[in-house]
């Protein structure tokens, strides 16, 4: 007969050899995002400083799992902005701090993204609901009129991360979240200014996409979110 032992047993048999004991990753879960979270952690708790090597074949052991999430975990990291790839060297833990250049850099992937679900919405206009956008855009407006600047920011990243959802995109979807988060976790003081400063520009813009939303004509939008980039660019420069 078969002896089973509990999970106890085996974390104490773990410790007594000298070894770490990391549990197995319940199936339901995205190993790559487990990975993810853990690095994340890492960086933003100091524990792993600015210009740190970060190594599969370690977090394969702590992790308890294979190099290949851990490696599609390190991609995004790069991606949001966590982690910097050296050629032949690795991937390296870079200044987190989002400086008015580091800001507009990651905005140029915002735009991408933002023309990106224009075009699904040009190709698709008759199956995508955008009632959910309008509502949005309407309290950025709203908050904008109202003088509640935190709110109207609060929002307008709201507005942005509902319209790039329409591209119905986990990957995009996750690394837009992250980008708001990462900016507003390490923005400086310039950059936490920039769309408050440029508000008026932001609510006159969103009335355009709003009519123009109601209006199915979606080819015009990438001329309103261009306009709100360059009102963004000149308060900044």
């Amino acid at each position: 007969m078969v002896k089973w032992h509990s999970k106890a047993v085996f974390k104490q048999l773990y410790i007594e050899r000298g070894e770490s004991f990391m549990p197995k990753i319940a199936k339901g879960n995205r190993l790559e995002n487990v990975a993810f979270e853990y690095i994340k952690n890492k960086i933003t708790t100091g524990e792993y400083p600015t210009g740190y090597r970060v190594v599969e074949a370690k977090l394969s052991q702590e992790l308890n799992m294979s190099r290949t999430p851990i490696r599609r975990a390190i991609i995004n990291l790069c991606h949001s902005g966590f982690l910097v790839h050296q050629y032949n060297r690795g991937a390296f833990v870079q200044n987190t701090e989002v400086t008015i250049t580091e800001f507009f850099s990651r905005m140029k992937l915002v735009e991408l993204l933002m023309y990106e679900s224009t075009e699904k919405l040009i190709l698709r206009e008759d199956y995508i609901v955008v009632d959910d956008i309008i509502e949005i855009a309407e309290k950025v407006i709203q908050y904008e009129k109202n003088k509640e600047y935190e709110l109207m920011r609060d929002t307008f990243e709201d507005f942005i991360v509902a319209f790039i959802g329409k591209l119905n995109n986990d990957y995009f979807n996750r690394i837009i979240q992250e980008l708001w988060n990462e900016i507003n976790d390490n923005a400086t003081k310039e950059v936490r200014l920039i769309i408050v400063s440029a508000s008026d520009r932001i609510a006159e813009e969103l009335a355009n996409i709003i009519e123009i939303l109601k209006s199915w004509n979606y080819g015009e939008l990438k001329k309103c979110f261009q306009h709100i980039m360059n009102a963004m660019i000149l308060i900044a420069f």
